[in-house]
């Protein structure tokens, strides 16, 4: 019988031998190149297509539910700074834009500001006050939920008026 210890010491041997292997390099000498097929679609849209409205300009009989459909727009008017809130709670146009858009716009306003006054004449009548009264407290109120920078017109203490731009 062979020594146990020399048998351990051969095959310890070659296991540390057989574990060396060959060499693996990592680094290329040259770079990595690859092929690479892209295909770019470039698009251009019109300009009714980019600012196609939100709500059709045909409205329901409801003021109530007709300024709802609008509100979206309305407000986008505002924020582009195209409209303000007049002393008279009724929109005025600030910049008069060109074009079917400008169109879209007037067209708006103008069915707002309908609606509106329907509202305020209805209210006037409910609570029997006068229609300028009721036009003064809606006024006030949306100059108050103004956002800022929208256009508002205020009333001076002389009586006269002026357009600015909400600084709150």
């Amino acid at each position: 019988m062979k020594n146990p210890i020399s048998l351990a010491t051969t095959a310890t041997a070659l296991f540390l031998s057989a574990c060396a292997g060959p060499t693996v390099n990592l680094v290329t000498p040259e770079p990595i190149k690859v092929d690479i097929a892209m295909r770019l679609d470039v698009y251009q849209h019109t300009k009714e297509t980019a600012k196609k409205p939100r709500a059709a300009l045909t409205t329901p009989s409801d003021p109530i539910e007709a300024r709802r459909n609008r509100m979206a727009d309305i407000q986008t008017f505002k924020n582009s700074r195209l409209v303000g809130e007049g002393r008279d709670a009724l929109l005025s146009i600030r910049v008069d834009t060109p074009g079917d858009y400008g169109d879209y716009i007037r067209k708006s306003v103008d069915a707002e500001n309908t609606d509106r006054m329907q509202l305020m004449k209805t209210e006037s009548d409910r609570e029997k006050i006068s229609l300028p009264q009721v036009q003064t407290k809606k006024a006030s109120l949306a100059s108050k939920l103004a956002f800022k920078g929208e256009w508002i017109e205020l009333v001076k203490d002389d009586g006269s008026a002026e357009w600015i731009q909400k600084e709150e």
